[in-house]
């Protein structure tokens, strides 16, 4: 985790980005927070989208696994040595001693975002959001986990979602849209 945190860093020096806006879906939202932390003056904002959240917790798990044969598989090519190598890294990460005050002293904004058909349970993204000063926390309903995704479970496509990002750094005020 910390060398996808480096990596992106590295990727907004070489643009010649001073400040961005970090939008992170499932465990991508984790990875946000965790750039937000290691590098506050480098993010305006994080936008965390239906993530797992900053815990280890038998109940979380016991209802993903029991539901999670119930969601569309993704066609993604899995690698298993570096997902055990971010699996590992994402749990030293949430026993750091220190993460819980590091989350209430950041200066970040974060909008933590849940998707209201998702099998992975709210608790903890809302948590997080509560944490976070400047931390907001929402659920678009009715959608699932990947919630822009092209659903053809009932012989018809349609377009379940998609985000819009607003940012008005003059006036201090942004915001997600989401249209279906």
């Amino acid at each position: 985790m910390a060398q996808a945190v480096e990596d992106l860093e590295s990727i907004r020096v070489t643009l010649g980005i001073d400040e961005w806006i970090v939008l992170g879906h499932s465990w991508g939202c984790d990875l946000a927070v965790r750039y937000a932390l290691d590098h506050p003056t480098s993010v305006s904002r994080v936008i965390g989208i239906a993530g797992h959240g900053l815990h280890k917790d038998r109940t979380w798990s016991q209802q993903y696994q029991e539901l999670k044969g119930t969601e569309p598989e993704l066609a993604i090519p899995w690698e298993q040595a570096v997902w055990r190598a971010l699996q590992d890294s994402f749990l030293e990460w949430i026993h750091e001693p220190q993460l819980f005050r590091n989350l209430a002293d950041s200066p970040v904004p974060m909008k933590i975002i849940a998707a209201g058909n998702d099998i992975r349970p709210s608790w903890p993204l809302q948590q997080l959001a509560a944490l976070v000063p400047a931390g907001t926390f929402e659920v678009v309903p009715d959608v699932p986990h990947d919630f822009w995704s092209v659903d053809c479970t009932n012989d018809r496509s349609r377009l379940v979602g998609r985000v819009w990002v607003r940012d008005d750094l003059r006036r201090g005020r942004w915001g997600v849209s989401f249209v279906r």
